[in-house]
This record gives C-alpha cells, sequence and structure tokens, in this order.
C-alpha cells in the first residue's frame, strides 16, 4: 500500500455492513454478459476498515474484471462526479461531459487531468469496456438504471455523432520546464546525443522542437517535468554541452501546457487559428506548439495558464451542450 489509500479489502457478499455488491444485473438480465461491473471506495466507520475494489490502480482491476465477464459497462466511482471540460477549480463554467471518446479520455490523461489513469484509460480502450465514471458519494439506493445515466460515459466514437462537438475539453499541466540546446552543430544522430543521457537518467520528455539550420547550426528544445529540470540541466552542462560543441544551454523552470482536445478536429478546419488568436487577444505569448490527430498543445508562461484555460474554454463555447 501507499500513504494515499488505508487498508483495502475486497468488498465481495459484504451487503450485511451496508456496502453495495461488486455485481449488479442491467433491466433485470441474468447473464454475464449484461452485468454491470460496480467499483466502490466506501468506508465503513463500524468496521474500522476501507474498503476499495482497485482504486489503487485508477479502476484497472475493476475494468480487467469487466472485460473478463463482457460486461456492457464498467462503473468507476471516483472522488468526482464525471470528467468535465476542464477543471472546475480553474475555471468555474466547466461542464460535466456526459459522453467522451476514449481517444480523447486517453489524451486528457496523458495532458494532466486525472480522473483516470493512462494505463486503465489504454485498457478499456483496448477491450472495448465502455467505462462511466461517477461520484463515490452516489446514493447507494439509487436504482442501477437511474445511475447507469449520470455520471460520463466513456464509449466509441462509432456509436455516436461524437464529432458534432468539436472540441471535448482543455487539459493543462502546470509543472513543466523547458531547456534549449543553442548553437547545436546540424548532424545526424544528434537529437541521440543530447537526448541520450536525458532518458538515461529516467527524465521525462514531452515536446520537443529543433529550429531550422543556419550556417550548419541549429537550437534544440525540449520539455521536461519541472521536478527533473535541475537534474536535466545538470546532465546536459556537465556531459553533453562539450561533446556535441553546443554554444549555450538556457532553460525556464516556470512554464505551463495548455491543450484543447476533441475529436472533431479531424472533420473541422480552423481549430489552431482559433486556439492562437484567442490567446494572443490574451496578450499571451506562445513558446511552443505540438499537434496530434485530436489535440493541439501549447507551453506558455506559467503565469497566464488559468487565463488561457478560461479564454480557450469560453472561446469554444464548451460552457454550453
Amino acid at each position: 500500500m501507499n500513504n494515499y489509500f488505508s487498508t483495502v479489502n475486497p468488498y465481495f457478499q459484504q451487503q450485511d455492513q451496508g456496502l453495495s455488491p461488486v455485481f449488479q444485473n442491467i433491466g433485470g438480465q441474468q447473464s454475464n454478459e449484461n452485468a454491470a461491473l460496480q467499483q466502490q471506495m466506501q468506508n465503513n466507520q463500524a468496521a474500522g476498515q476501507a474498503f476499495q475494489q482497485g482504486g489503487g490502480m485508477g479502476g484497472l482491476s475493476p475494468l480487467a474484471m469487466a472485460a473478463a465477464l463482457k460486461a456492457d459497462e464498467c462503473l468507476i466511482y471516483t472522488d468526482v462526479d464525471g470528467v468535465y471540460t476542464t477543471d472546475p477549480r480553474v475555471c468555474e463554467d466547466a461542464r460535466r461531459l456526459d459522453k467522451i471518446t476514449f481517444e480523447e479520455m486517453l489524451e486528457m490523461a496523458s495532458l494532466g487531468s486525472k480522473v483516470l489513469q493512462i494505463r486503465s484509460v489504454e485498457f478499456a480502450g483496448k477491450y472495448k469496456v465502455k467505462t462511466r465514471v461517477l461520484s463515490s458519494l452516489t446514493d447507494p439506493l439509487m436504482p442501477l438504471d437511474q445511475e447507469m445515466k449520470s455520471g460520463t460515459l466513456i464509449t466509441f466514437e462509432e456509436d455516436s455523432t461524437m464529432e458534432a462537438a468539436v472540441i471535448s475539453g482543455i487539459a493543462f499541466a502546470r509543472d513543466e520546464a523547458k531547456i534549449t540546446v543553442l548553437g547545436v552543430p546540424d548532424r545526424p544522430g544528434i537529437a541521440y546525443q543530447i537526448l541520450g543521457p536525458i532518458a538515461d537518467a529516467n527524465i521525462d520528455v514531452d515536446i520537443i522542437i529543433q529550429n531550422q539550420s543556419v550556417d550548419g547550426k541549429t537550437d534544440f528544445t525540449f520539455t521536461v517535468p519541472r521536478a527533473d529540470y535541475q537534474k536535466a540541466l545538470d546532465i546536459l552542462k556537465n556531459t553533453v554541452q562539450a561533446h556535441i560543441e553546443a554554444k549555450e544551454i538556457s532553460g525556464d523552470p516556470k512554464v505551463s501546457k495548455v491543450s484543447v482536445v476533441g475529436v472533431g478536429m479531424r472533420s473541422h478546419v480552423g481549430i489552431a487559428s482559433k486556439m492562437f488568436r484567442t490567446l494572443s487577444e490574451e496578450g499571451i505569448n506562445i513558446l511552443m506548439i505540438s499537434t496530434s490527430e485530436i489535440k493541439i498543445s501549447v507551453v506558455i508562461d506559467e503565469k497566464y495558464m488559468e487565463l488561457a484555460v478560461r479564454a480557450l474554454h469560453k472561446a469554444f463555447e464548451l460552457d454550453q451542450k
């Protein structure tokens, strides 16, 4: 166990202590194929123990059981009542989503959303287990059919007209740091010579940018978690700089990453320009840009992160259904 959880025990057949059963059937059906697997985090004061099914792995255990049982859905109970368009603590207009695709949820989890762990989302998507995120404070006497209409359903794009919503959410990561290696010789293998020692030190690298070569020299910029910033900087200055004959190594430990995520990007144009225009109107300078098929991420000064989240949330009308 870790410091975040007390004693954990599976709660099979604990109904006599006031806990919900692990398995319930949907619509009165008795087959395993129609079973909804529930994972709850509840505290039984009388017993003095915290009964929890798979919470320490971000829902992976119940998802594995749901996949094996071919359940219609897996209900994951967390400390929030669903997946929101962004963190309500940063943007008061954040709205709970009724549905989100596995692709979008995976991107949001990797970009800073902490509702579910990345491994759990990957597993559910791989084995096609529809997953509903619910609050652990849900009334235990609520009928199952009513409960399955609440929270957020993580599902498949082909199941509905998911692309109607161009952007589904705004994710962010506060604790980022940016490092730039200046005056790098532009030759094959230079990226490995810079990032190899960083990887050997178990430092995760996120966004990477290499500038256009000028007179055989280029600049190489990348981001790392802020906690690893000084370690990475020391490695580059003490080991890499002289070896690759780089002119200078500089960094900024106070940057943040803000991302817009949505499967609708596949069929809509102008998302990037709208995002950049919104940030420009707020006087926010973009330091780095990274894109994928369904997300656009920018690195900005940390002090503008919350402003950027609120401005983008409003610009993409995420407060409206």
